[in-house]
């Protein structure tokens, strides 16, 4: 289960990078710890706006759904899906079919269980661009998007590190990106792109244990002295 997130872009990055806009620019802000567990609110590219930049709540909500979204979230954590659960018959099954998007992240977080320790690690990309991360949504009746991200097999050095769990987000690179948002692909183009692998170039750090409290600067993260001694698998 990936919980934590972060997008430390500036908006002109972001939007220079990509060549589109924000729908709303001014909400946008960087953010070095974005936990889903609390709400949070995630950069979002839709189907359904393919041309500018949208923000969504990050864990699925039915369409119809009229209530708290930590009350169904304690019935069905809808933060991550799994890809292999994408064509079941739940509430994943038609938002995959007709409702996906790319969620915009310069990082994520994963965890190695060591000597009864937990140290946590930073992934990003070596150049410290934004890349993307496949997803799907929901537009609720009072127009709020919400959505999760699709896992996969880990691989590379997040299989290298990560020991508490054998998943990873699942990333759309610039060859797969019209593809992925276009309402006219087919199915099964669309399992031929969660199903190949994405060598991206990414790299890991071990981060300081502030990290639990939310309070640790990316500056802080990339540090080594916040991780001497600390394992290096």
């Amino acid at each position: 289960m990936y919980t934590k997130i972060s997008n430390i872009a500036d908006r002109e990055v972001i939007e220079r990078e990509l060549g589109i806009s924000y729908v709303f620019p001014r909400l946008y802000s960087p953010n070095t710890i974005i936990d889903g567990t609390e709400e949070a609110t995630l950069s979002v590219i839709t189907t359904e706006n393919p041309n500018q930049i949208s923000y969504a709540i990050w864990g699925l909500l039915p369409k119809s759904y009229e209530g708290e979204w930590s009350d169904f979230q304690k019935v069905l954590d809808t933060l991550n899906v799994y890809k292999e659960n994408l064509n079941s018959n739940g509430i994943f099954e038609e938002p995959y079919r007709k409702r996906r998007c790319v969620i915009i992240v310069t990082g994520f977080y994963i965890y190695h269980l060591y000597q009864g320790s937990l140290y946590p690690y930073y992934v990003y990309l070596s150049s410290k661009k934004p890349f993307y991360i496949a997803g799907i949504y929901n537009i609720l009746n009072d127009g709020f998007i919400t959505c999760s991200m699709i896992m996969t097999q880990a691989s590379g050095v997040v299989s290298e590190i990560q020991n508490l769990n054998a998943n990873m987000p699942v990333f759309i690179d610039e060859s797969s990106y019209k593809k992925w948002l276009d309402n006219d692909t087919r199915i099964s183009d669309l399992n031929t792109i969660l199903d190949c692998e994405e060598h991206l170039n990414l790299k890991a750090h071990p981060i300081a244990k502030e990290f639990f409290r939310n309070d640790i600067s990316y500056e802080s993260m990339l540090d080594p002295v916040y991780y001497k001694g600390i394992p290096n698998p």
